[in-house]
């Protein structure tokens, strides 16, 4: 009887230690995934822009980017931002849609980046002097596109009527 009672405390003994190594897998599992899932999925806060009104400085050539925050309540460019430094001036207009640098030389203005907004989705045209960047709400139609038109005035990148 010995050694039934031998048998059955290995079999117990190995069963609990399958069981122990079952849980440690599950809980070390568990943390893994939960660490690598947090944030997914959940929204993400449109990043910081400098206030356009109080910037100055020569800004870089960018690319293009895709999205950069949510839609905001107006189509209406802000002023723009001077910017000191050699012959080109760059100057950034923030609309619904999202931002627009463009700099000046002498009379040619050229479109340097375009911020877009989440849910916003731009064209932009360059024809003899002028720049025309049409944002559209992807996700809203009762919101109004937001379309801002530039030229050079006195080498600086200026909004002007369509």
């Amino acid at each position: 009887m010995s050694r039934v009672g031998t048998r059955q405390r290995r079999l117990v003994a190995m069963a609990l230690g399958w069981v122990a190594v079952v849980v440690a897998v599950a809980v070390v599992t568990f943390i893994v995934v939960d660490r690598a899932g947090r944030g997914v999925g959940q929204a993400t806060g449109a990043p910081t822009l400098p206030d356009v009104a109080s910037s100055t400085g020569t800004l870089p050539a960018a690319t293009v980017s895709g999205t950069a925050g949510s839609p905001g309540s107006t189509g209406t460019p802000t002023g723009p931002t001077e910017s000191t430094g050699g012959t080109a001036r760059t100057e950034s207009f923030t609309t619904a849609g999202g931002t627009v640098v463009a700099s000046c030389d002498g009379e040619q203005v050229t479109l340097e980046s375009i911020t877009v907004r989440d849910g916003w989705r731009f064209e932009q045209e360059a024809e003899r002097g002028r720049l025309e960047v049409k944002f559209e709400s992807r996700l809203d139609d009762d919101v109004d596109d937001a379309e801002l038109h530039l030229v050079c005035v006195a080498g600086t990148p200026t909004p002007v009527g369509d």
